[in-house]
């Protein structure tokens, strides 16, 4: 854990860890079922797909190890100058992403079991099915885990921009509070410098 972060104004290193390793998972996942393509990787779509499975998975249970450290960390409080309105907004976008980082590896895994398939977890194994082969289930579930991959991508291209504008533009501690130490504040310093380089 990172002693010299203020643990009033920041995460602690465990959330800090998952957060980040959450986005890692997550890169993951959609490069390789974008990359999931007989032009790309030949005879390898297969187990291409099998690490995107076993991907997506691992970001559910580690969401859900996040959800129950959640409970017990303390959450550094929204900037108090910041209206209700987006505080509100802020909270209910955090929940909404919780919510797809479980629900969409989820629905893929039934997708998986739906379609006739298993989940072959890193290959190290395969995962019992949950559900029988049922291809028009297997359709409508597949939409379904389409719909909220983009909506995932959104929200996430939405947090990082407001992440962005906190840090850049309001210029408080929102973006800090999950960075190290060694790190807070170092992107705003290169930015402030390039802005005063152009100013003269």
């Amino acid at each position: 854990m990172d002693t010299q972060v203020d643990s009033s104004t920041s995460y602690d290193g465990v959330m800090r860890a998952i957060h980040w390793t959450t986005l890692a998972l997550v890169a993951g996942a959609f490069a390789a079922v974008w990359i999931a393509d007989p032009a790309l990787v030949g005879p390898y779509v297969r187990p291409v797909i099998q690490v995107h499975r076993s991907l997506g998975l691992t970001v559910a249970a580690l969401t859900i190890f996040r959800l129950a450290w959640r409970w017990r960390a303390r959450i550094p409080p929204l900037p108090g100058d910041l209206p209700m309105v987006q505080k509100i907004a802020a909270r209910a976008a955090e929940g909404v992403l919780y919510v797809l980082l479980v629900a969409q590896p989820v629905i893929g895994l039934l997708y998986t079991n739906a379609y006739g398939l298993r989940v072959n977890l890193y290959f190290l194994g395969e995962l019992p099915a949950l559900i029988g082969r049922d291809r028009p289930l297997a359709a409508q579930l597949g939409n379904v885990h389409f719909f909220l991959g983009y909506s995932l991508l959104v929200l996430i291209g939405l947090h990082s921009a407001a992440a962005l504008f906190h840090h850049f533009i309001r210029r408080d501690d929102v973006l800090n509070a999950m960075l190290p130490a060694r790190l807070r504040g170092i992107g705003r310093s290169i930015f402030a410098l390039r802005r005063s380089r152009r100013q003269t």
